[in-house]
């Protein structure tokens, strides 16, 4: 990026090295182009083209202003002929043609007239500074039996085509028939005008728990040779995009290789990727779904960018309307990559003149608005003294639509997040970015890069998300299973005071387990007494009816719940014929996924636990031997390991887990010899699971972890029926037992990280049957309150 410069119709353009300009370059080839219609003004392509760029948007300027100077190609410019994968291209004379074979090092740019051949090696070497886009190709061998294809998104200004034994990725500005032509004369097919449309993506979902899916297996599942059902990892939470400290962006992904390297040597922990966008001025070999995935798991956090239209080049004709369609095209891109709803995108908006402020305001505005009507947060980059200021100047006046996470170009060399043209309201802490040095090159375990230095201070909100599983949803709501075998719900009223308690039906074999989805909704889950699966919702417009979900069949114990705060929801549950471990999961938009069995031999119910950033890990006591703690677990975007014993053991029954705010999960469970202690086990990232270490107490039932800031605790009945606690805070020791004098109780309890007078919220059954419960924080509890009902 370049937001300081605020010429950059004049940027100065690196020259390529007269040895990689390979003049003439010839790859030999058999056969020769197939007969094609051609694409130049005047056919049916250039017409739908024409017809798309004379529309509101459509980019005037010259490729002269964003190519160092390079004039725009006509259509009677001198073509020389260039051979690959037994195609021929006409490609203008003047335009340079290099092998990335030979040259993998040589940054592919498309800012720029060149023709690339053959596939870019992973570590290019390009400037940070780059942006925009002028016609350029560049051509790579694809598979053999790869179907034609042809498409172009206007939006992006991009052109991508595939074809037996090749691969095009084109760019252009404002004179695509050079490309068309290309295209035409090498026997292609002629470019089919696709404008991005999110919606696309989703015709196919399905709400949880909707009809049909009992027929088919869902979007996201895949039947395996054997019979078996495979569910694809879902999309990355919005957490994956918050981080506070040091990043770096660069103009290409760089390398899995250099990713490692820096983030062993380095010291940054975020990075700023180009997800798309018209004036995304590199190309990007490394970037995947898969890179994404990979260096998330690594730890990584990412801000993505999108680089669209520039007020500075002119390009903002119609800004509202164009605002709308990047945002569009940036969800896609971002959907494409694996980030899930809620995740920010930063738009890109290289510093501008004063006389372009009010369209840059409309266009971010509209960004915004599209962005947000879509379920993704929005971000602003651009120069302090450009699009910085203009927008802090708005920022409480409610004419535009204010960005929710801005990110400041001024080169000042100070690591934080101040500037003095933001006053004292626009951007609270946790909203903001810093760019503070650029065009830096730096050298990390030996892998060099060019780089922008960044300082994030990003902690989005993302409401909704259960990280472990309960019949409690924080401190709002219990559920239980009624003598009567209904569900029944409790909620409170307000304050202390809890409401009437309320009879939602159902047939229920099971205790049911609840998840927090967005800000209002809840999902509670359930057996029936038949066995199958059943899901009541509750969404802005208040409680729906239940449903069964018929696609996972058979359960053989209750499911149990977490969530991401995106609404991934997966449900674990062990298996009716079988003692294995079964997973379903219902990704938004694309509906329910499953049954999958992640198989283990479970002498009880599963535990599941998610951390913060979306790695989900399922507990259990395994069957026969002697009883050991065993666990499956899914790293942030990864698939599923095998079933593996922790060599931890004998339990005493089933394990229960809770996520701490570090990402390290806590697993607790009663031990098999008397006195029945509690023992716990600790696994963090990187580190060898710790235990198991006793804790010491007498329990009768099993322990119940649950953690609340920076505070886990460990509720259990003892042996004289009282209700006990452990604690564990970040000094990572664990207190001695102390009993909470609150009565008998008639069961193990079940707690719920609570929120506002209450960290931790405890539920049981008392002697009589009735549901009894206590919160509080600390030494300070509230309770007990008995709130009635009669449980299974």
């Amino acid at each position: 990026m370049r937001a300081l410069r605020l010429t950059p119709a004049v940027r100065p353009a690196r020259a390529l090295a007269a040895g990689l300009v390979l003049a003439g370059l010839v790859v030999s080839a058999s056969g020769g182009p197939a007969a094609a219609s051609q694409a130049v003004p005047g056919s049916p392509a250039a017409a739908q083209r024409s017809a798309v760029a004379t529309g509101p948007g459509a980019a005037t300027r010259s490729a002269r202003a964003r190519s160092g100077g390079a004039p725009a190609v006509s259509s009677g410019a001198a073509l020389r002929r260039v051979q690959f994968a037994g195609y021929t291209f006409q490609v203008p004379a003047s335009w340079p043609v290099v092998d990335e074979t030979r040259h993998p090092s040589t940054c592919v740019r498309f800012d720029r007239h060149a023709v690339y051949l053959g596939t870019p090696g992973p570590d290019q070497s390009c400037p940070s500074w780059l942006v925009g886009t002028t016609e350029a190709v560049l051509i790579q061998a694809g598979p053999a039996a790869a179907r034609r294809s042809s498409q172009e998104n206007p939006t992006a200004r991009r052109i991508t085509v595939t074809a037996p034994r090749i691969q095009i990725t084109a760019t252009f500005d404002t004179n695509p028939s050079v490309l068309y032509r290309m295209l035409s004369l090498a026997g292609l097919p002629a470019p089919q005008i696709t404008p991005p449309n999110p919606a696309r993506l989703a015709a196919s979902g399905d709400t949880a728990g909707g009809a049909g899916q009992s027929a088919a297996l869902s979007q996201g599942s895949r039947k395996l040779r054997n019979g078996a059902i495979q569910v694809g990892p879902p999309e990355l939470p919005a957490g994956v995009a918050n981080y506070h400290g040091r990043g770096f962006d660069s103009c290409a992904a760089p390398s899995p290789k250099t990713m490692r390297a820096w983030w062993r040597h380095s010291p940054y922990g975020a990075v700023g990727i180009y997800i798309g966008g018209a004036d995304r001025a590199c190309d990007q070999a490394n970037l995947s779904q898969g890179w994404v995935r990979r260096e998330a798991d690594l730890g990584w956090r990412f801000f993505p960018m999108y680089a669209g239209p520039q007020a500075a080049f002119g390009q903002l004709k119609s800004p509202a309307a164009q605002g709308a369609r990047a945002a569009a095209d940036a969800v896609i891109d971002a959907r494409a990559l694996g980030f899930g709803p809620r995740t920010p995108i930063y738009y890109d908006m290289e510093a501008y003149p004063a006389k372009d402020t009010g369209a840059t305001l409309r266009f971010l505005s509209a960004w915004t608005k599209g962005l947000h009507r879509l379920n993704y947060r929005s971000g602003v980059y651009s120069s302090s003294r450009s699009g910085i200021i203009d927008l802090a100047r708005q920022y409480a006046r409610r004419t535009y639509a204010m960005p929710d996470a801005i990110y400041d170009a001024l080169w000042n060399g100070s690591a934080n997040v101040s500037d003095s043209v933001y006053g004292s309201k626009a951007w609270p802490r946790r909203h903001r970015m810093h760019q503070y040095s650029g065009n830096d090159t730096q050298t990390f375990g030996g892998a060099t890069l060019d780089v922008d230095k960044d300082y994030l201070d990003i902690q989005l909100a993302a409401p909704g998300g259960t990280m472990q599983e309960s019949a409690a949803a924080e401190s709002s709501s219990v559920f239980y299973e009624g003598a009567d075998h209904h569900l029944w719900r409790k909620a409170r009223a307000g304050g202390r005071t809890w409401g009437r308690a309320v009879d939602m039906g159902g047939d229920l074999g099971s205790q049911p387990s609840v998840v927090r989805v967005g800000s209002a909704g809840l999902d509670v889950f359930y057996r029936g007494r038949s066995g199958a699966l059943w899901l009541i919702k509750h969404t802005s417009k208040g409680w729906q009816r239940g449903r069964k979900i018929g696609l996972m069949g058979d359960l053989g114990s209750g499911p149990r719940a977490v969530s991401q705060p995106n609404g991934v929801i997966d449900l674990f549950w062990k298996g009716s014929a079988d003692p294995h471990l079964w997973h379903g999961q219902y990704n938004p938009g694309h509906g329910w996924s499953g049954p999958q069995r992640l198989g283990g031999n479970l002498a009880g119910p599963p535990a599941p636990v998610e951390n913060r950033f979306g790695g989900v890990q399922v507990f259990w006591q395994g069957k026969g031997g002697n009883h050991s703690l065993w666990r499956v677990q899914r790293r942030l975007g990864s698939s599923w390991t095998r079933p593996h014993s922790l060599g931890m053991g004998p339990l005493g029954g089933a394990p229960r887990a809770t996520a701490l705010p570090s990402g390290a999960v806590a697993v607790v469970w009663r031990g098999a010899t008397r006195p029945h202690h509690v023992w716990s086990a600790f696994l963090q990232a990187g580190h060898r699971p710790r235990g198991p270490r006793n804790l010491g107490g007498s329990v009768t039932g099993a322990p119940w972890p649950v953690a609340a800031d920076s505070t886990a605790r460990v509720f259990f009945r003892g042996t004289d029926h009282r209700l006990w606690q452990l604690t564990y805070r970040k000094s990572g020791r664990w207190h001695s037992p102390a009993k909470l004098r609150m009565g008998r109780l008639g069961g193990a309890p079940f707690a719920a990280a609570g929120r506002g007078w209450g960290s931790f919220q405890v539920f049981w059954k008392g002697r009589k049957g009735g549901l009894w419960t206590v919160s509080g924080a600390g030494r300070k509890w509230h309770g007990p309150a008995r709130l009635g009902g009669r449980l299974h």
